[in-house]
């Protein structure tokens, strides 16, 4: 519907300036009928002649000269309406773009620091491993020596090893509980899921001390 009211007043107003070229050869032809052909020297006339032109045609010309303005106006108006609709376009594109950032700065964010928890983790893995086999050579080397002392113990029955048997196998069996307790601590880290490094390393603690 304002389409349609656009092309009207761009069509008044084409038409109005081809009417003003028409009406003025018009009345120059009528001008030259009744007042004859010959070019006046005399002030009076020509007064005459402008007063009868300015008189037909100064109505005619504001009145195109309006239709101009009202179609200026309207394609202003349709401009800005361009613009408010390329502009409108253009935010949403930068809005979807930001969003796009955003989660891709928070995927990244969230992939390092996921690659920082697995690195803490493989480290405190590592030191649970190094743990673990401290403790599996004290329960060889402790089972060595209650295999020794008590085959010494059978070859010279007057020996007294007992309590140094005693604490051969009392130590063998406190670092099969401790390697038992490193084992399990072990399993629990590498399958659980931790939010931050702080949340594993206190987890790792409080399970190290209480082994």
């Amino acid at each position: 519907m304002g389409g349609k009211k656009r092309d009207s007043l761009e069509l008044v107003l084409y038409l109005s300036i081809f009417g003003i070229f028409i009406g003025l050869a018009i009345s120059i032809y009528f001008y030259h009928s009744a007042f004859g052909g010959k070019i006046s020297t005399t002030s009076n006339d020509w007064s005459a002649f402008g007063s009868f032109f300015g008189g037909l045609f100064s109505p005619t010309v504001s009145f195109v000269t309006l239709v101009a303005i009202l179609v200026t106006i309207k394609l202003q108006k349709r401009m800005l309406e361009n613009q408010a609709t390329e502009f409108s376009k253009l935010y949403q594109i930068q809005t979807k773009t930001v969003e796009a950032q955003e989660d891709q700065l928070s995927h990244i964010k969230a992939s390092s620091e996921y690659e920082k928890i697995m690195a803490y983790k493989q480290m405190l893995l590592t030191v649970l491993v190094q743990q673990m086999d401290f403790h599996q050579k004290i329960i060889d080397r402790c089972s060595n020596s209650a295999v020794y002392m008590l085959e010494k113990q059978m070859e010279k029955p007057k020996l007294n090893l007992e309590m140094k048997l005693d604490e051969t196998l009392n130590q063998k069996e406190e670092s099969e509980k401790k390697l038992s307790g490193l084992a399990k601590l072990s399993i629990t880290i590498a399958t659980t899921k931790y939010q931050s490094i702080s949340q594993l390393d206190k987890y790792f603690a409080k399970g190290y001390l209480e082994i």
